[in-house]
């Protein structure tokens, strides 16, 4: 298993399909690269699912700071949370990412999400 390489927050409303997460990665010449995600210990009050869709670089993103090929649109991994019905309070998972085409990507490793449900 992989280091522990960051903590994330996001909020989501009772029993609604939240986004919370996304991951995408690009080579030095803005070229999308394969980044993937796999839940390594799943929430106790509510379910994270994941899809690949395509979406466009922000200018700025939470774990990578200021972006370069900001614009670039590329396939992204993307996690939605869940809570179970009428739950209320924090919730926690943690899910491994991985740049499926640079294994030595400083991103790469595990991450920890705690979801405020409201």
């Amino acid at each position: 298993m992989s280091a522990t390489i960051a903590s994330l927050t996001a909020t989501a409303q009772s029993g609604v399909k939240t986004k919370v997460a996304e991951h995408v990665g690009f080579d030095k010449s803005c070229a999308p690269q394969h980044v993937g995600v796999k839940t390594t210990t799943p929430p106790a009050n509510g379910n994270v699912t994941t899809a690949e869709e395509n979406s466009v670089l922000p200018a700025n993103t939470t774990l990578g700071g200021a972006q370069p090929c900001a614009g670039y649109s590329a396939p992204t991994a993307v996690l939605y949370y869940e809570s179970e019905p009428k739950f209320k309070g924090l919730d926690q998972f943690k899910y491994q990412r991985i740049n499926e085409d640079n294994p030595k990507d400083r991103l790469n490793g595990e991450i920890i999400l705690t979801v405020t449900v409201k």
